[in-house]
Order: C-alpha cells, then structure tokens, then sequence
C-alpha cells in the first residue's frame, strides 16, 4: 500500500529527518538510505520497519545535520589510502594509461575515513530510532486511511458479484426447465416404438443431464466464501493472505459455473464476476 511517513526533531546538538515512503509490493522490501556514521545500523532500521509492516518496498532515507558548529570528528586511514593508491596504480599500469591518479579517485572510497566510536551521532542513537518510530506511525496513519477507501471499493466489487450470482441462479433455474422440456421433446420425436421406452429410466437420464446444469451448489459455496470474504475484511492479523485466498476459492465456483451453463446471459454474468474478480485482486496487493 502507498503511504510516506515524515518526521524532523531536533536533540540538542543534532536535526535529525526520517522520510519513509511506500509502493505496492506482495512481500517487504527495505531499501535505506543511511549517514556513514549510522551504516552499520541498517538492519536495526530494517527490523523495526518489519515489525510493525509485513508487505511493500519501504524506502527509508536518514539525515543527521549538527545544530552547532562542532566539527565532525573523522579520521583517515593511512594504511587503506595507501593500498587503494597502489591498486588504482596496478589498473593505470594494466591498461597502459597515462593519467595521473588524482584525489578525486581515492576520496570515492568511503573506508580511507574512520569516525570515533565517540562520534555525537552514535550516541544519540535512541533519539536516532525515537524519529524513526514516529515516521513509522505516520506512515502507517497514512496507510490506513487509504486502507477505508480500499475496503469500500472491494466490498463494492464483492456485492456486485453477489448479485451477479443470485441472476445466474434464476436464470440457470429457468433455462433447466426450459432444457428438460426440449430435451424430453426432442427424445420423442426420436422414437418411433414410445410403447418399448423404460419411462423411469428417461426420466431418470433426463434429470441427470439437467442436473449437470444445475449451478446450486457453486452459488451457495461462492455466497458461502464472500460472506467469509466480508468477515475478514474487518479483521487485522494476516487478512490480505486470508482475503487472497478467498478470490481463488470464488473464482473457482464461477470457473465452474462457467463450463456447467451453455446459456449465453449466464455467460455474461460469469465475464462480469471475473471482471470484478480480476480488480480485487489487484487491490488486495495493497492490504497487509
């Protein structure tokens, strides 16, 4: 579901700013955007997402700017630019170039700094993960009052394949009375001998094929699962995967439905339901 979370606070010498943003996805996905100073702590960043959000490509981006004028306290590796120095020597040297190694190139490499472990920014780590939390929440607000207008489009969706079933009932209905009876004729008019016919056995063979056409069941299974369908739509834990699992079980019904009429307005109605089928679905990528 598409949600974007911002918060910004300061804590005595730090401004600190986390901005989450949210696309559709059936799994989580995080993606961060992190400080040098705070790199380490992706997977910290990444495990207080998942706890409270379970589906969509999450991009976290985080800034920590200093309120005062203290300066950053960094310090370069000697070793490490002096082993990418003769690196970058050994590449000129394989591909026979002339240019001269500049600064530019080695300051491409983040390891030659090394921040103190009493840097500010890794002290204020709590306030850090405090912001984050917040940006959370605000996101999730977002995701929910997206989430009511999800619920009402998809419970539309779902009475308007509720009342495209109770007309294929009725139709189905009439068209097995209209099927026995031509049936029954056409089975007379076949048969010069009607004295040497078994009647029971016709009129048993005769249900039989009219009760392949009989589409009951699959109505009362599939209003079975939608009021199911409507259940879990309120509820919170797991519901997307539940509610999935549900148009799979309704497609199947109407699939049936589908192969048992030979009636063209039922067929009609079948092209509808899958319709609205085929956007819940969609939808439903969104719930959580």
């Amino acid at each position: 579901m598409t949600g974007f979370g911002k918060v910004a606070r300061s804590f005595r010498q730090l401004k600190i700013n986390v901005e989450l943003r949210s696309i559709n996805s059936k799994y989580l996905e995080v993606s961060c955007r992190l400080p040098m100073i705070i790199s380490d702590r992706e997977s910290d960043i990444k495990e207080l997402i998942g706890k409270k959000i379970s589906r969509g490509k999450i991009y976290a981006a985080v800034s920590v700017d200093r309120n005062s004028d203290k300066k950053l306290n960094l310090n370069i590796q000697k070793d490490i630019i002096s082993d990418y120095a003769g690196l970058l020597n050994q590449i000129r040297n394989v591909i026979k170039s002339k240019e001269e190694i500049k600064l530019e190139h080695i300051l491409k490499f983040s390891e030659i700094f090394k921040v103190n472990e009493d840097e500010e920014i890794v002290k204020h780590w709590e306030d850090i993960k405090k912001v984050l939390v917040s940006a959370i929440d605000n996101l999730i607000k977002m995701k929910l009052r997206e989430g009511k207008i999800l619920e009402k489009d998809i419970l539309n969706r779902v009475h308007a394949i509720a009342v495209d079933l109770k007309k294929a009932e009725k139709e189905s209905n009439s068209n097995i009375a209209v099927a026995k009876e031509k049936l029954l004729s056409k089975i007379n008019s076949l048969i010069a001998d009607k004295f040497q016919i078994d009647k029971n056995r016709l009129e048993f063979e005769v249900v039989m094929l009219t009760d392949k056409m009989d589409i009951t069941e699959e109505v009362i299974r599939a209003n079975s699962h939608i009021a199911y369908f409507k259940n879990c739509v309120k509820e919170k834990e797991l519901s997307g995967r539940r509610l999935n699992f549900l148009v799979q079980e309704i497609n199947r019904e109407i699939n049936t439905i589908a192969s048992k009429s030979n009636n063209s307005l039922i067929s009609q109605y079948v092209i509808e339901m899958k319709e609205e089928l085929e956007k819940i679905k969609e939808q439903l990528q969104n719930v959580e």
